[in-house]
């Protein structure tokens, strides 16, 4: 990642703290620290109008000093706190914006110690990184194509006998031949128990004539995917038929409806018309889709109460599922970029 798009996300991080009236801003969420300095060293950011450190452990100082060009690196050797409050000292900062969500009661009343007045900064980055740009965008669509590469090999092991485990443990492996990792553990589930929307693999074995679900995704670049298929493993009946049906209208549907502008709730409400339709409203559990990025659920939430606007670059799901309890249960899950025009269908 280029030193110059760094530069510029660190300028926008400004413009929100003019705004906000804050003379610093402390970052300790690792993943908006990632953003910020594309490395995946662990450590915190504290962050002027006119100077960024990097603070870090011991552990990292061997490979900190080439990876972090241009940033002041902070080795600490004590506590957080006081290695903070040596920095505040010589920054002579009167307030210290913070990631209110992401710093625990306790160590907020030790910083509180030290640096005074502290201001609530909720989602600063978060808000920023909803749009991606387009080094972002090909990383996540890279992710997007070896996830589909999983699927195709996944699907051509299949065979009576074969347990949940053992399949997920092969995409794993497969995927981190070809990615940097996993973005979560697999989800793969047999039969009655793809009704399980985020079951575990189990011992279960796979038997002729019955449902296969796999929700798989992969890292590059730090970037994420995410990615659901429901399979028939021979002959699974018309009522699961015409349940898939269903659901690949619902989803089909919804994503006709992207576009920039539209309140991501819009989407959330034209997908579960579809399957409240159908008769299985009930059976529909959960959102109909969410942000994928850095992290694999952030903004942009596709849920009845969002109500944030699409824009340009906005990366997210739309995973219609039914799920009959103790029976089994279907979800279909495709990534969508918003575009200029429209959008772009990944997966």
């Amino acid at each position: 990642m280029s030193n110059n798009l760094i530069d510029f996300r660190l300028n926008r991080v400004s413009k929100e703290m003019e705004e906000k009236k804050v003379d610093a801003l402390l970052i300790t969420n690792p993943y908006n620290v990632l953003y910020l300095t594309a490395s995946s060293i662990e450590g915190n950011i504290l962050f002027t109008s006119e100077r960024k450190f990097f603070i870090t452990t011991p552990l990292f100082s061997e490979e900190v000093n080439d990876k972090m060009p241009g940033w002041e690196v902070v080795i600490r050797k004590d506590a957080f706190e006081k290695t903070l409050n040596k920095l505040w000292r010589e920054l002579k900062g009167k307030s210290l914006g913070f990631e209110d969500s992401h710093l625990f009661y306790k160590k907020y009343k030790e910083i509180e110690q030290i640096a005074g007045k502290m201001i609530p900064c909720s989602k600063l980055l978060e808000d920023l990184r909803i749009v991606k740009d387009k080094e972002e965008i090909s990383f996540i669509k890279k992710a997007s194509q070896i996830t589909k590469e999983t699927f195709n090999h996944l699907e051509r092991l299949l065979h009576p006998g074969l347990t949940e485990k053992e399949l997920s443990i092969e995409a794993v492996y497969f995927m981190r031949k070809r990615a940097d990792e996993e973005a979560f553990p697999p989800i793969i589930l047999f039969g009655e128990r793809t009704s399980l929307c985020h079951g575990r693999p189990s011992k279960r074995k796979l038997k002729e004539n019955e449902l296969v679900l796999m929700d798989i995704g992969v890292k590059v670049g730090g970037y994420c995917s995410d990615l659901t298929r429901t399979i028939f493993f021979g002959e699974v009946g018309k009522d699961w038929e015409k349940i898939y049906d269903t659901a690949v209208e619902a989803q089909e549907e919804g994503i006709k409806n992207v576009k920039p502008g539209v309140i991501s709730s819009h989407i959330d409400e034209v997908v579960k018309g579809k399957i409240k339709e159908a008769g299985y409203g009930d059976a529909f559990v959960h959102n109909t889709g969410h942000g994928v990025g850095l992290e694999i659920h952030e903004e942009p939430f596709i849920s009845p109460q969002s109500k944030r606007a699409l824009k340009e670059g906005m990366v997210f799901t739309v995973e219609p599922g039914i799920y009959l309890q103790g029976k089994g249960g279907v979800r279909v899950e495709k990534m969508i970029v918003v575009t200029k025009g429209g959008r772009e269908i990944l997966g």
